[in-house]
């Protein structure tokens, strides 16, 4: 009689034990930077994103946040066909068309960044105007949105080489194979720390762009996003996500 009392207490712990993992919600945070220092590697799972999403999962335990790697193309797709099952990291509501925030739900700002007008420190490019870019070569990453060079690259007076990779685009600006490229700050500084480039480049008084990066949300996921909007709102929290950011070199908006 005690070993069937056992069996069953046994039996009734394990299914208990396989609801509360079924309770767990699960919810994909969605990136398309595959870059430094945003994703160092991929494979190895390295890079702020990564630790960012473990925080995040080590500061509660209601719902298992996980990092994929979507390229944006799939990601506007899965958008525009409501089946998006996740939520988009690192990214601004001009990029998806939603100034006013008014299609997607948006997170508060997270972190700051800029793309500069970068070239080599031996032949300077000052950025001062559509005219500044006459007659000029510029590196940008294949299939990226640089609006400031959409003008004078469709009249002909600058010529765009694409790159695929910002490590690849600082190679020919150090190599003097474009006048500038136009490279993140973030990214700029991990490249010079990682192959000690120091002194290498010259970056224009005028940035191409400033902005900060946030989580973008489907309005369908209005509950799960509540949920994660609350934990970033964790004081604890706030304060290890800015020393994250700042062990990365990225500007912290928190806490």
């Amino acid at each position: 009689m005690k070993i069937n009392l056992l069996i069953v207490s046994l039996i009734w712990l394990l299914f208990s034990a396989v609801n509360l993992v079924h309770a767990v919600e699960r919810l994909n945070i969605y990136v398309y930077h595959n870059k430094p220092p945003y994703i160092t590697n991929q494979a190895e799972q390295r890079g702020l994103y990564f630790d960012l999403v473990t925080l995040l999962n080590g500061a509660q335990s209601h719902t298992r946040y996980k990092l994929v790697y979507l390229p944006r193309r799939r990601i506007e797709r899965d958008l525009t066909e409501q089946t998006l099952d996740g939520v988009v990291l690192g990214v601004h509501p001009v990029w998806f068309k939603d100034p006013d925030k008014t299609r997607y739900l948006w997170s508060e700002p997270l972190m700051y960044d800029t793309d500069e007008f970068v070239s080599c420190a031996g032949t300077p490019f000052e950025y001062i105007g559509t005219s500044s870019m006459q007659n000029k070569k510029f590196g940008g990453i294949l299939g990226y949105h640089y609006f400031r060079t959409v003008e004078p690259v469709n009249s002909g007076a600058l010529e765009r080489v694409d790159a695929n990779s910002e490590e690849g685009l600082l190679e020919l600006a150090l190599r003097e194979r474009v006048d500038f490229a136009i490279v993140s700050r973030s990214t700029l500084n991990y490249f010079i720390k990682k192959n000690r480039w120091q002194n290498h480049f010259y970056l224009s008084k005028q940035p191409h762009e400033s902005y900060y990066r946030a989580i973008l949300s489907p309005r369908q996921l209005q509950p799960q996003f509540e949920r994660l909007s609350e934990l970033l709102y964790d004081s604890a929290l706030r304060i290890k996500l800015a020393q994250l950011m700042t062990s990365y070199q990225v500007e912290p908006v928190l806490p």
